[in-house]
């Protein structure tokens, strides 16, 4: 095994002791060039997939056609689902909020006597 040593240890048998090896220059040089070449590389990829604002507004217009969109009905509807949820959370909120203003108007006026 490349990088461990073996030695004795105190009761007699021998066992690997694990060695950290630095890298010399070379190979840190090396390891720097080779980096160096996969970026380059990796930015000549995604040069070749960039696409011009043309071709790109073309593909977008034909997704747009492929979209189902809603009749004028199930827009009214899912309107008045969404005002009729609205105005529900908005009396909920409002009852909660009357509620813990009288609860303070009682808490002040026993605190004031």
């Amino acid at each position: 095994m490349a990088g461990n040593k073996k030695h004795k240890s105190q009761t007699g048998g021998l066992q690997e002791k694990k060695v950290k090896i630095e890298p010399t220059r070379e190979e840190i040089k090396e390891e720097q060039k080779a980096e160096k070449v996969k970026r380059r590389e990796k930015a000549k990829a995604n040069k070749k997939e960039r696409t011009s604002i043309i071709k790109r507004l073309r593909d977008v217009g034909g997704e747009l056609k492929k979209v189902r969109w809603p009749t004028f009905g199930r827009t009214i509807k899912q309107t008045g689902v969404v005002l009729g949820l609205v105005l529900v959370f908005a009396i909920v909120v409002f009852g909660i909020d009357q509620g813990l203003n009288q609860l303070y108007q009682l808490l002040t006026k026993a605190l004031a006597k």
